[in-house]
């Protein structure tokens, strides 16, 4: 476990809130307005968890090259391609597949942002074990593999000190829209916990148990929370 924090300067919970499935735009607001909201000192570090509507995401490092079929392709699948703010480059989320969004001062949970992606990972291993599923890092880039299959993704972004977007962890997705890109840019193959013969609890459970041993990891206390969702589309 990593020693985090700054004495005296940081809130020691973990806001948690399961958002079911969501669409990128949505949960894209609602993340800036909670990104500025800890910047302000008004909010907690706040972790969401969801599954996304199928959606295709090029993060900052991303390339037309990442798509292997033309952007109609997509649309006929019924799969939204949107440019993202995170780090890395192309990326699948859709149903089946645990999303989550991670928004807090970078320095007031980890003494570095190479310390947070570490942690992340770790937890992600021990996720992924608690399913049933052995990991490991790559030191190519930030995530998780099951043997030489990629099985968990890292795109984080930071904001005035405040970090935002987060993880996703292939439970059991579809894998086949994975094919029409290059994940995270590289010619790897993608597998999922279901895939690996791991065990399929609901996506909801899976996301609480990521959220304890996340804060356990950056010592705060998870604390399962309803956020004001008053007129915030889906």
């Amino acid at each position: 476990m990593s020693a985090h924090g700054e004495a005296g300067a940081r809130s020691t919970m973990l806001r948690v809130e399961w958002l079911g499935t969501r669409s990128y735009d949505a949960t894209q607001t609602l993340q800036r307005r909670l990104r500025d909201d800890v910047a302000a000192g008004l909010e907690p570090p706040t972790l969401l968890l969801l599954e996304h509507q199928p959606v295709i995401t090029l993060g900052r490092r991303g390339e037309a090259g990442d798509l292997l079929v033309p952007a109609s392709h997509f649309s006929s699948l019924g799969i939204r391609v949107h440019q993202s703010e995170r780090g890395g480059k192309a990326t699948y989320h859709g149903p089946g597949q645990l999303v989550g969004y991670l928004i807090a001062r970078v320095r007031s949970i980890a003494p570095s942002l190479c310390q947070m992606v570490d942690d992340i990972e770790q937890t992600l291993i021990c996720v992924s074990a608690g399913l049933s599923v052995e990991t490991r890092t790559d030191p190519r880039q930030p995530g998780v593999w099951a043997g030489l299959a990629k099985l968990g993704f890292i795109g984080l972004a930071v904001h005035r000190g405040v970090c935002w977007h987060g993880f996703a962890l292939n439970v059991a997705p579809d894998l086949a829209p994975f094919r029409l890109i290059k994940p995270c840019g590289l010619s790897d193959d993608v597998t999922s916990i279901a895939q690996c013969g791991g065990r399929i609890p609901p996506l909801r459970e899976v996301g609480e148990y990521a959220a304890i041993e996340l804060a356990r990891r950056f010592s705060l206390t998870p604390s399962f929370a309803e956020l004001d969702l008053a007129g915030a589309p889906a």
